[in-house]
């Protein structure tokens, strides 16, 4: 019975979830164009990350999430003014009487570009996604930008027939109807986003399938054509020379499901290790802790905890980042987070 129990659930919670085209990860802050394709291009470097999720551990066929993503940014070289280079004069003056050149907004402008793929199995459900971004980052003034971005993307819809097994499956309408129609869905999406930030706080928006084309329906499964909002704001405050805290809060809005908010807290220490926990709405507790190991590579472990019922038959979720950082001229962390 406890068996059956668990299978009903598993179908129940990766069928809502599904027909949702979501996908939730606890360490949300390290896969920011995913979340918001604003965040494109927003580091200093060209940022690989690689994300494996397995959630409620446990459970047969229990939900996991494979996430793969490459992201860079593009900029004009700009002409520098003459006080930024030394000079011996004897008159100080001088410098004044140069010509300068001045840096046009065109100059200034940031381009940042990637993409991603998201793979999601959840029992008999399978889901792949790819994202093509790109963002423009506008200065407003020396220490803060403004940056408008847009991802499309792809994403096709399978239900595995093989793993749904049925007592009287002749007998079964809907069986038939998926067995007739392939269970296979495609369907092409327009995300738009935005995001206002500077070196110690950021702010975004971004709006999922603002746009949504069917390029392929099985016209059985109905997959959610709602449009879903994501709030997602984070700040860094300074505790000492060594020690930052940076809270963090992440809301996903969809008027046809109950909404999910994350808020989280971590303390990063001497830009190079950092640890803390945060709490989902949906009754979950999470633990976290993750290291840039040098200027190269870092890497991040998250662990689940369900306060509900449902933590008697599960083992929780388990989710694991490697991030990439190419190129990376500086020894601090990556922006923002």
């Amino acid at each position: 019975m406890k068996r059956v129990f668990i299978i009903i659930c598993i179908c129940f919670l990766s069928n809502q979830s599904f027909s949702q085209d979501n996908f939730y990860f606890s360490q949300y802050y390290q896969v920011g164009p995913a979340i918001n394709p604003a965040f494109t291009g927003i580091d200093n470097f060209l940022d690989v990350k690689l994300n494996y999720r397995n959630q409620w551990s446990g459970f047969t066929d229990s939900p996991s999430t494979n996430y793969i993503a490459v992201n860079g940014y593009l900029q004009k070289e700009t002409q520098k003014d003459y006080k930024q280079y030394s000079l011996r004069t004897s008159n100080p003056y001088f410098l004044d009487s140069l010509p300068r050149a001045e840096i046009s907004l065109s100059e200034k402008l940031r381009h940042g570009i990637g993409g991603h793929i998201i793979y999601d199995v959840q029992g008999p459900f399978e889901q792949i996604s790819g994202f093509v971004n790109y963002a423009l980052h506008i200065p407003i003034n020396s220490k803060v930008k403004i940056s408008i971005g847009l991802s499309g993307s792809i994403t096709n819809q399978r239900i595995d027939l093989e793993k749904i097994i049925l007592k009287n499956p002749d007998a079964d309408d809907f069986y038939q109807s998926l067995i007739a129609s392939g269970g296979n869905s495609t369907f092409l999406d327009i995300n738009p986003g935005i995001a206002l930030y500077g070196k110690r706080f950021y702010i975004s928006y971004a709006a999922l399938r603002i746009y949504r084309m069917t390029l392929s329906s099985n016209d059985v499964y109905s997959s959610d054509k709602e449009m879903e909002h994501n709030f997602m704001a984070g700040v860094q405050f300074p505790l000492s020379k060594n020690v930052k805290l940076l809270p963090s809060i992440l809301y996903n809005y969809n008027k046809q499901y109950d909404n999910v908010w994350n808020a989280n807290l971590r303390v990063l220490i001497n830009e190079k290790t950092w640890a803390g926990m945060s709490y989902k709405s949906t009754n979950t507790l999470v633990f976290m802790a993750g290291v840039y190991i040098n200027n190269f590579f870092n890497l991040s472990y998250s662990y689940d905890y369900l306060t509900s019922e449902l933590n008697n038959y599960s083992n929780g979720s388990h989710e694991i980042t490697l991030g990439l950082m190419l190129f990376k001229k500086d020894l601090n962390a990556p922006y923002l987070w």
